[in-house]
């Protein structure tokens, strides 16, 4: 059976059986978080949400888990951050567009369904535009603020690999390289 855990806040939290894998699925019932390919695990973070367990047996940290950043050069542009923008799905030939004029943030319908870290990879390297032209360092600006919004190392190294073409493994390999970095 399915337990509920509502989050107000990004949570830290010790995995009492490091060996065993913790499953928690968003509120959509779509798998969240695994530790079943990466184990040991002994700590991890969850960002605020609503989630259900499907196993593992953790207790709360008092603070979540510091994960380092991302260094990054000096920003090439400064617009404002669309963090107060409209969240939309519909018909986008790209996978997610700022319409900055219309104060919106268009995903594609088909995203619909995908795990979050690959929406919030998406919606956080489009964030990303706002102070870096370059789709890599876009990326690692949303490696940053997944970190901390409270997603986790392995579901921010998926998320590239899971969303981005075969033409942009150049840029999966950066984001590999730069969570291994900064662990």
């Amino acid at each position: 059976m399915l337990r509920p855990l509502v989050l107000t806040k990004k949570t830290g939290f010790l995995n009492k059986t490091p060996n065993s894998p913790v499953n928690i699925r968003d509120f959509r019932g779509v798998l969240f978080y695994s530790t079943e390919s990466i184990l040991p695990v002994e700590k991890f973070n969850l960002p605020p949400g609503k989630y259900f367990i499907d196993s593992g047996n953790f207790t709360p940290l008092n603070k979540p888990v510091k994960y380092k950043l991302a260094r990054l050069p000096i920003p090439q542009r400064f617009y404002a951050k669309p963090w107060n923008f409209k969240l939309a799905f519909g018909n986008n030939p790209h996978k997610c567009s700022i319409i900055w004029a219309k104060r919106i943030i268009i995903f594609d319908k088909s995203l619909k369904e995908k795990p979050l870290n690959v929406l919030f990879f998406i919606l956080f390297h489009e964030v990303g535009h706002a102070e870096y032209k370059d789709e890599h360092l876009a990326d690692l600006r949303s490696q940053n603020y997944m970190k901390m919004y409270g997603f986790n190392p392995s579901q921010i190294g998926l998320a590239p690999i899971n969303s981005l073409s075969d033409n942009a493994d150049y840029r999966k390999l950066i984001m590999v390289h730069s969570l291994i970095k900064n662990r």
